[in-house]
């Protein structure tokens, strides 16, 4: 026990020596040291956080006459956090964006009775022309479960695709939101970017923005107005 407290006790002293010694040598670096040491600290935190500078709200693209050349964001949200919820919040108004275009193209096409001949599911016996007859929600109701699955199932790896697979980073660290180009069969498979300098490109990239947020509003009207009948105005026409 005595032998045991002896070795305590010594290896206590020789930590104090230590830290004690390592205090005088910091003491004695000159003071540029650290005035050059902090920055480089700083900035070596910022790399290994993986965060890349970003443009504040102000500065974002999408912002046009429609607002007054001004961000419309009347509750605030821009201010909710910083940097990466602010890319949260851009990567879900691109992500919802496509998705409420294609829904208003599928919807257009739906109640026009534009549909593909033949069957949707020869083993359960349905049309797309029976499905073309009825509401969408009906028509989702007529798919056979199998076909749901594959709808919600590719839906699913898309989505697992744009948070985990981009090459570049996700978009809360140091990645682009809304970006699925590393998707090569998927992204722009005619090739309409290929040949497109970036200054069209950046400007196909508003017009997206625009055109998703308008679909948004237009799919929800529409959903509404088939949900609870006489809720939109002039519908249906």
């Amino acid at each position: 026990g005595a032998r045991d407290g002896r070795a305590i006790c010594r290896s206590q002293i020789i930590d104090a020596s230590l830290e004690e010694l390592g205090r005088r040598e910091m003491l004695s670096l000159p003071q540029s040291s650290f005035a050059l040491s902090a920055p480089v600290s700083a900035m070596r935190g910022v790399v290994r956080s993986g965060l890349a500078p970003r443009m504040g709200v102000e500065t974002m693209e999408g912002v046009g006459p429609e607002t007054g050349n001004k961000v419309f964001d009347p509750v605030g949200f821009a201010t909710l956090g910083g940097d990466e919820t602010l890319a949260f919040f851009r990567h879900a108004e691109i992500k919802h964006g496509r998705v409420a275009m294609a829904a208003m193209v599928g919807f257009l096409f739906h109640i026009n009775h534009i549909h593909f001949p033949g069957y949707l599911s020869p083993t359960a016996g349905v049309t797309f022309e029976q499905l073309s007859a009825v509401g969408p929600f009906e028509a989702w109701n007529m798919i056979p479960l199998l076909g749901q699955l594959q709808i919600l199932w590719t839906i699913a790896g898309l989505e697992h695709a744009s948070e985990c697979l981009d090459p570049a980073g996700h978009y809360t660290k140091g990645g682009t939101p809304g970006n699925l180009k590393f998707l090569k069969n998927f992204w722009d498979t005619p090739g309409f970017t290929k040949k497109l300098t970036e200054a069209q490109k950046a400007e196909k990239l508003v017009s997206e923005l625009k055109n998703g947020r308008l679909a948004m509003i237009g799919i929800i009207s529409f959903a509404c107005a088939e949900a609870i009948p006489g809720s939109v105005p002039f519908y249906p026409f």
